[in-house]
């Protein structure tokens, strides 16, 4: 197999654990020891990521002047065998099924095929991965031949059959989160949702258990469900770190600026030791006086504040892009968890075109790569209408 169990990568090694303890030392959550609601949150997490279960992940993305809402609905039997469908505003987009390293997608409305093709890799981006659209992509490639025997996988996709490369899943289900942005690839976000918690935990200063009649609480900043008395759901909630200050800069002379995990409001619903429900808004709304003061800048006032914020995320992404940071999202996501631990079985299709999914982000062989590469940069969009979509998968 090619594949190594996702979670097992999270564990940090001795690298990891010195990141961790650097973070203490800027004030987050880290080496300092961890609180009862921490511990209970993780237990939980390790305690349900084990377990087969279906799921909907859904994320929803503000930009300048669109919205852009995703969803993934699918189900995971275990490590290795997962399905998943992929709808984006509502309209069905494609079908992924893996089975240990055989890959099955096929694509309901082919006219999405450009947004999920191989992508230029962070450093191929001048470091800054500000878009996955490919917009800000180098020339493209030189053609490669394929080290494979199969038709044309671009041709093949836009049949909305089945295609199956033997070899082609994803090489860990969260991919390598170093060079690769959230949002490029619902799929892997989805399956990746517990990994992006324990990081999301590991840059809060703290994690504690959700109470309204804490004196820290403001309800009208709370974005999300407060649970039913008497359900034995338990919320845990992620304490952002404060806004750095202007004059704040690197080791290396650059300013220090905002990142999503200064705007992060995370809660996780945990019942019966198990978690339910995960929920997340990067919310810039709610610190836009804060914004303000530290960076002495003056909002429009005819603007409001969804807007305002916007615009403030797209001028903290000017600065973080020029330094090679990653971009602020702007987004909300939820993360909802059925059935668990309950027989589900993934069945591969068997009406296939059998040919590599290199062509696909973070799909296919390594050895296919550079011809994938080849094959997404020459991508361009049909001019056909969806078909009427089948069932989602069910378990």
């Amino acid at each position: 197999m090619n594949r190594r169990r996702f979670r097992d990568l999270r564990r940090p090694g001795r690298a990891g654990v010195l990141a961790l303890c650097l973070l203490s030392v800027l004030g987050l959550s880290g080496c300092g020891e961890a609180t009862d609601a921490e511990k209970k949150l993780r237990a939980a997490l390790h305690n349900t990521e084990a377990l087969a279960h279906r799921f909907v992940y859904s994320e929803t993305f503000t930009a300048e002047k669109s919205e852009r809402k995703t969803a993934v609905q699918g189900l995971i039997e275990d490590d290795l065998r997962y399905k998943a469908r992929v709808a984006i505003d509502g309209a069905p987009v494609l079908d992924e099924t893996v089975s240990d390293d055989a890959l099955a997608v096929r694509f309901l409305d082919p006219s999405k095929l450009a947004d999920f093709v191989r992508k230029p890799k962070k450093q191929d981006r001048g470091g800054t991965g500000v878009r996955a659209d490919g917009a800000d992509a180098p020339a493209s490639p030189t053609p490669v031949g394929r080290d494979d025997d199969g038709p044309d996988p671009v041709v093949a996709l836009q049949t909305r059959r089945w295609v199956l490369d033997q070899a082609g899943a994803p090489a860990v289900f969260g991919g390598a989160e170093q060079d690769r942005l959230v949002g490029e690839d619902p799929v892997l976000d989805a399956l990746d949702v517990f990994g992006y918690v324990e990081r999301a935990m590991d840059e809060a200063v703290r994690i504690v258990e959700f109470n309204e009649e804490s004196l820290e609480y403001r309800k009208s900043e709370d974005p999300f469900d407060t649970p039913k008395e008497g359900s034995g759901v338990i919320r845990y909630d992620l304490v952002a770190p404060k806004l750095p200050k202007a004059a704040d800069t690197t080791a290396g002379g650059n300013q220090v600026t905002p990142d999503m995990r200064h705007f992060r409001k995370m809660s996780v619903y945990v019942k019966d030791e198990r978690v339910v429900q995960i929920r997340e808004k990067i919310d810039v709304e709610s610190r836009l006086d804060d914004i303000a003061r530290l960076y002495e800048t003056e909002f429009p006032e005819d603007y409001g504040k969804a807007e305002v914020a916007v615009i403030a995320v797209e001028a903290l992404n000017v600065i973080r892009t020029g330094q090679g940071e990653d971009p602020i999202r702007l987004r909300s996501m939820s993360y909802k968890l059925a059935g668990l631990g309950r027989e589900v079985k993934v069945e591969m299709p068997t009406e296939v075109v059998l040919t590599s999914l290199a062509v696909l982000q973070n799909r296919g062989r390594p050895a296919d790569e550079a011809a994938g590469a080849a094959l997404a940069a020459g991508v361009a969009a049909p001019p056909t209408a969806p078909a009427e979509a089948p069932p989602a998968p069910t378990g």
